[in-house]
């Protein structure tokens, strides 16, 4: 069984791997070319050594020219990856709801971004997410700049009250092209290169208050402010008049 697993997982690999490469190809007729490159430039570096320092044995020429031609497979996946990684943002920028596309890349690290946003106005297509990570809460917008500001300011008092006299940065990310905005392209490297300031512990336990917070706000309808909510006193004359 675990053998006709790992024979699956190996297909499907290749099989994704191909799709990538289709998929790149269609945008990228030059592809093809640097991926071979990439390959036979180690071998070729191989070659050289081998050739230079002339090895008397011949098993140590056959183990540096293997050396050459891994180093090429990898290098060459390498470029699959970059370029199919530079078209795929290609094709997202400008595009509505392109962050969570960015977010689901972000395998390494305690990130945490759900798909759906904290806010969002269909009509204009503003839309602004909140996440997590070592580094704080992170707020990332796409849409007009003057009605993000004011939404991330709002969603900036929610976290505050989250953690109340926390030092817990706030990093707000405006998607998009501009001043001032972050390119789609440059939003993983963004977030990523942020300095940690938390440690998973305090992450943890972040990210618990930060449910539970959206928990309560989901049991709460639309459009109702619960500090407003008025009782009436002949409700509470009614009630007051059964429990005696």
């Amino acid at each position: 069984m675990a053998k006709e697993e790992a024979k699956r997982k190996k297909k499907g690999a290749l099989k994704q791997v191909i799709q990538i490469y289709k998929l790149t190809y269609k945008t990228n007729k030059s592809l093809p070319w640097w991926m071979l490159l990439a390959f036979l430039v180690p071998i070729g570096i191989a070659l050289a050594i081998c050739f230079g320092v002339r090895f008397t044995i011949a098993w140590i020429w056959i183990l540096v020219i293997l050396c050459g031609v891994m180093v090429g497979f990898s290098a060459a996946s390498a470029c699959l990856t970059q370029i199919s990684d530079r078209a795929g943002y290609k094709r997202l920028e400008g595009q509505f709801g392109a962050s969570p596309a960015v977010f689901s890349t972000m395998t390494k690290g305690d990130f945490s971004f759900p798909e759906e946003p904290v806010w969002i106005n269909r009509k204009t297509r503003d839309a602004l997410w909140r996440g997590t990570g070592r580094a704080g809460m992170y707020l990332v917008g796409e849409g007009d700049k003057a009605r993000l500001s004011y939404e991330m300011d709002k969603q900036e008092a929610i976290l505050r009250r989250v953690a109340p006299g926390s030092k817990i940065p706030v990093i707000k990310i405006l998607v998009g092209k501009g001043d001032g905005r972050t390119p789609i392209r440059k939003l993983r490297g963004t977030i990523m290169r942020k300095k940690a300031v938390l440690t998973k512990m305090e992450l943890n336990e972040l990210n618990v208050r930060l449910t539970t917070m959206q928990t309560k706000q989901q049991a709460i309808p639309r459009n109702i402010d619960p500090g407003k909510i008025k009782v009436s006193n002949r409700m509470m004359r009614r009630r007051s008049g059964v429990d005696q």
